[in-house]
């Protein structure tokens, strides 16, 4: 395994510690998907450069909700692309630099039933939106 993907391994292993952590001692704890969702996923974004956390959300489809700032807009999404990550429209037309500040965003939990694991690097934050907005 290589310096960059152990850091990756390590960096997602201490995501999943402190969500395990936060969720044992936070006085409100982050909703628990209701009982006929078919839909919890866990979003994390992450600057490669210094592996620091930029951004986790919940969320929930149908009904839409969690703690993703636009559930309805990110389920609609997800569902266009049927629940593939890599079929998501995003925002094409959007114009980003080139500029190198790696991130990589990673998705698991489940999607209508079905276990979701997902992980991909960009060059930088606007590529992560070009290619999956609104879901991250």
């Amino acid at each position: 395994m290589t310096t960059t993907g152990l850091r990756r391994l390590v960096a997602f292993a201490a995501v999943a510690v402190v969500a395990v952590t936060t969720l044992s001692i936070a006085p409100a704890p982050a909703p628990a998907a209701p009982a006929d969702s078919n839909t919890f996923l866990q979003l994390f974004v992450v600057h490669d450069a210094d592996d620091a956390l930029q951004e986790v959300y919940n969320l929930t489809c149908n009904p839409d909700g969690g703690t993703h700032p636009h559930p309805d807009a990110a389920c609609a999404a997800l569902s266009a692309a049927k629940g593939e990550f890599d079929r998501l429209a995003g925002k094409p037309r959007l114009i980003c630099p080139a500029v190198e500040d790696p991130v990589t965003a990673t998705a698991y939990g489940d999607w209508n039933g079905q276990q979701v694991t997902w992980q991909k690097s960009f060059p930088n934050v606007c590529y992560l939106h070009r290619a999956t907005s609104p879901v991250f």
